[in-house]
């Protein structure tokens, strides 16, 4: 079978079931009802197999119809995928290289970034964008990104990961609080406390593991989601509860709020450039191990 009739057969027929009728499937497509009956009964006679039951008022699929539907779905998924894996990796090779960096990471690495200069290209070919690191990892899988540099965890087998580094949780508290006098403070300490940190679906990763452990510690903390870090200072500074917040943060002092170094090391934020392991050998190679070293040599660790 042509592979033209075999791509037109199956958007045919799974637009039929996605509208529930060849009347409604063909106001979709833009096509007359009755070809699209003439079309998808000659798709039927090149398979040797009828995929539709229509001697019934009702349009249904028979049993080799519904066979056939969710593999059909299947491979116009693939193809869809293909066709944007090689468009974006166009944009890749002749676009400017887009750099994506999550608004959680260390506020040490964006004078770094901005001060990136792209490969044999001028500068104003350098793209930088702000996302979350869940949003980032399929950007970068989609090839809208050329590298990431993000939150762990970060688990896909397509992506090439290395730690550039780590910092501990502090917490954000009321100047005036009942913790405020203490040098650290211990997760224990945050029992029967309102919490204020990131939202989940920002990095459903860190934000699971984090209040795991938490709970495992014994601590029952009621958290409320926020969007980042400067709005967690800012319910903190109003008197609405304490805030988990990365070392860096503490950049965002405010009068009437201090910091205190979370002791439990398991808490802690690590920050990792991530890009596709086919990007990674490839032109964009010399590029991203400069990128490392310049990220590795602000030694951000755990003090």
């Amino acid at each position: 079978m042509q592979s033209r009739l075999l791509l037109e057969g199956q958007v045919f027929v799974v637009v039929i079931v996605q509208e529930g009728s060849f009347v409604r499937a063909a106001q979709k497509l833009g096509i007359p009802v009755s070809s699209l009956s003439r079309r998808v009964t000659l798709f039927e006679r090149e398979l040797g197999v009828r995929l539709f039951d229509r001697s019934s008022r009702k349009t249904e699929l028979t049993k080799a119809g519904r066979l056939f539907v969710p593999e059909a779905n299947a491979s116009l998924t693939h193809a869809e995928c293909a066709w944007e894996l090689a468009r974006h990796q166009a944009l890749l090779e002749h676009g400017p290289i887009r750099l994506g960096y999550s608004a959680y990471v260390h506020s040490a690495l964006l004078p770094v970034l901005r001060r990136l200069r792209a490969p044999d290209v001028e500068a104003s070919a350098m793209v930088l964008e702000s996302a979350s690191t869940i949003e980032m990892v399929q950007r970068v899988l989609r090839g809208e990104l050329h590298a990431g540099i993000g939150v762990h965890p970060i688990r896909d087998p397509d992506l090439w990961t290395s730690t550039i580094g780590k910092e501990p949780f502090y917490l954000c508290l009321p100047a005036d609080h009942r913790l405020a006098h203490k040098a650290t403070v211990a997760v224990r300490d945050l029992h029967g406390e309102m919490v204020f940190w990131i939202p989940r679906s920002g990095h459903r990763g860190l934000y699971d593991a984090t209040t795991k452990y938490i709970h495992s510690i014994g601590a029952e903390v009621v958290f409320q989601e926020v969007r980042g870090v400067s709005h967690v200072i800012e319910f903190v500074s109003h008197g609405f509860g304490l805030g988990l917040v990365p070392r860096s943060a503490i950049r965002l002092m405010r009068t009437g709020v201090v910091f205190k170094q979370v002791a439990d090391q398991y808490l802690r934020v690590e920050t990792a450039l991530f890009a596709r392991k086919d990007q990674r050998g490839g032109p964009l190679q010399g590029f991203i191990d400069d990128l490392l070293f310049r990220l590795r040599s602000l030694k951000i660790g755990i003090q």
